[in-house]
């Protein structure tokens, strides 16, 4: 009777770890590459984060992300988003953009078919800028063994503004990867990985890549804190490196 209450209790907690945080790994929180899953119906999710990316050809800049997410239909979410930056240049906090996304997920993982989504993404520039820029990700989510699981995401990327040599449209893609720490007898934590590659800015130039390690940290039910590093592993010519991307951020349901 003791062991199935104790089982009764180990899988409600291990439902609620993995409804609200390892289920639902969203860009940038804290790395670069979305799973092929929704905010839940119905459900708020509020998302902050702050970044520090170094460059080997000028200062620190600074980011900070604001944005607020609804299940406003089964397997499907918007946003709305805010990302201001600085620089120790400048000191002056600067309106990026404002980001409004919509993600469905098509269909679920099945036996060996894997989970599949799309996510649309528009950033509207409200100071510092002079053109949109819009993205399309496609999401194929696959579990390898238990529950870590691979991510793959594929981008088009389309801008309104440039100079004439310039790439107006751009493609890019992402493996991630994620797997909770201490299966199975705990499910508060989980590890991430990912690599990525895009197409540079200037027509006719190669591929930029970067590499990337996080940990998403649950500290209550609705509440989880992330932590990632990032570095650029090459980089076309004339477009700036970063050696080093970190960022911390927070995230909470409602």
């Amino acid at each position: 009777m003791n062991k199935a209450i104790a089982t009764t209790i180990g899988i409600v907690c291990i439902s609620i770890a993995i409804g609200s945080d390892h289920n639902n790994l969203e860009k940038d929180r804290p790395l670069r590459f979305d799973d092929a899953y929704s905010t839940a119906y119905r459900s708020f999710e509020f998302q902050a984060g702050f970044g520090v990316d170094t460059f080997d050809r000028s200062k620190p800049v600074y980011n900070l992300q604001f944005e607020i997410q609804y299940g406003f239909a089964k397997n499907r979410d918007i946003s709305i988003g805010l990302d201001p930056y600085f620089t120790s240049e400048s000191g002056k906090l600067v309106g990026n953009a404002i980001d409004l996304s919509y993600f469905e997920g098509v269909s679920r993982e099945i036996g060996n078919n894997p989970a599949f989504g799309y996510r649309i993404d528009a950033g509207i520039p409200i100071s510092g800028g002079d053109g949109a820029e819009f993205r399309v990700r496609g999401i194929l989510t696959k579990t390898l063994v238990h529950y870590d699981k691979i991510h793959l995401n594929i981008d088009y990327l389309q801008t309104t503004s440039g100079s004439s040599g310039d790439r107006k449209s751009r493609m890019g893609a992402i493996i991630g990867y994620s797997n909770p720490i201490g299966y199975p007898t705990r499910f508060d934590r989980t590890l991430l990985a990912e690599f990525g590659i895009e197409q540079g800015m200037t027509t006719g130039s190669g591929y930029n890549s970067w590499i990337g390690i996080g940990l998403r940290n649950q500290i209550s039910s609705t509440m989880v804190f992330d932590f990632g590093v990032q570095a650029d592993t090459s980089r076309t010519s004339g477009e700036p490196s970063s050696p080093l991307r970190i960022s911390v951020g927070y995230s909470m349901n409602f």
